[in-house]
C-alpha cells in the first residue's frame, strides 16, 4: 500500500516537472534578429557667402531716425557763453531761503522766489555788452507743473536810468520743453538786465520764480 503511494508521488512529480519545463518553453521571448546595416547619406548645403561692410565714419553719436530724440522738444539755447553765471544779482524780499543768488549757480534745482508781486531782480554783468537772449529756467522735473509767468525785460548803461528791451509778455513754462522761456530780441547794449515779473499761474503766494536767468550775446 505504502508502495503504491509513493509511485503515485513520483509521478505526479515527473509529470508537474514536464508540463513546468512546456510552459517554460512555450514562454520564452523569441529570438532577437540579427542587427541590419543601414546606410544614411547626409548632404550639407555650404552657407552663403558674407558680406561685410564698413561701418561709415563718424565722430559723434548719430541717432538712427526711426528713434526721436528724447531732447527733440527742449527749448534750445545759445552756443556762447551765459553772462550772468556767477555774476552780482540783486532782488526784493524773497519767500523762505530762495534768495536772488540761487537764479544765477548754474544749478536750476535751487531757486528764487520773491515775497508777493510785482518783484524785480537785477543782474550786473560787469561791464556793457551786445546782450541779444535773456532766458528764464525753472526745475525741469515733472513735478513742477506747467505755469505761466509775466515779465519785461529791461536794460540799463548805469544801473540807474533803465530801458525796456522786451515788453511784458506772458510766458508759458513746461516740463516738456525743459521749464524754458527763452526771450531773444536785437542786441542791446547793457550792463545791468533786469527783470521785472508781474504775475506767477504757479505760487500759492504769487511770488515770481526763477531757477536759473540766463543772458546771451
Amino acid at each position: 500500500m505504502q508502495k503504491n503511494k509513493l509511485l503515485t508521488i513520483v509521478f505526479c512529480a515527473v509529470i508537474a516537472l514536464a508540463l513546468g519545463a512546456s510552459a517554460f518553453a512555450f514562454f520564452q521571448p523569441p529570438p532577437v534578429p540579427d542587427p541590419v546595416e543601414v546606410s544614411v547619406t547626409v548632404t550639407v548645403t555650404p552657407a552663403p557667402e558674407i558680406t561685410v561692410v564698413s561701418a561709415p565714419d563718424q565722430t559723434e553719436p548719430q541717432r538712427p531716425d526711426a528713434f526721436p530724440d528724447p531732447e527733440g522738444d527742449k527749448i534750445k539755447l545759445p552756443e556762447t557763453a551765459n553772462l550772468a553765471k556767477g555774476a552780482v544779482i540783486e532782488a526784493g524780499p524773497v519767500t523762505q531761503t530762495y534768495v536772488a543768488l540761487n537764479a544765477v549757480d548754474g544749478d536750476p534745482l535751487t531757486y528764487w522766489e520773491s515775497a508777493g508781486l510785482p518783484a524785480e531782480i537785477t543782474i550786473d554783468l560787469g561791464s556793457a555788452k551786445a546782450v541779444k537772449t535773456v532766458a528764464v529756467q525753472l526745475n525741469p522735473d515733472s513735478i513742477w507743473a506747467a505755469r505761466t509767468q509775466t515779465f519785461a525785460v529791461l536794460g540799463s548803461a548805469d544801473g540807474a536810468a533803465y530801458s525796456e528791451i522786451s515788453a511784458e509778455t506772458k510766458h508759458e513754462f513746461n516740463p516738456t520743453t525743459g521749464n524754458v522761456v527763452r526771450v531773444d530780441f536785437d542786441a542791446a547794449q547793457a550792463r545791468y538786465i533786469r527783470l521785472v515779473f508781474s504775475s506767477n499761474s504757479g505760487t500759492f503766494d504769487a511770488g515770481a520764480q526763477a531757477g536759473e536767468i540766463m543772458v546771451f550775446e
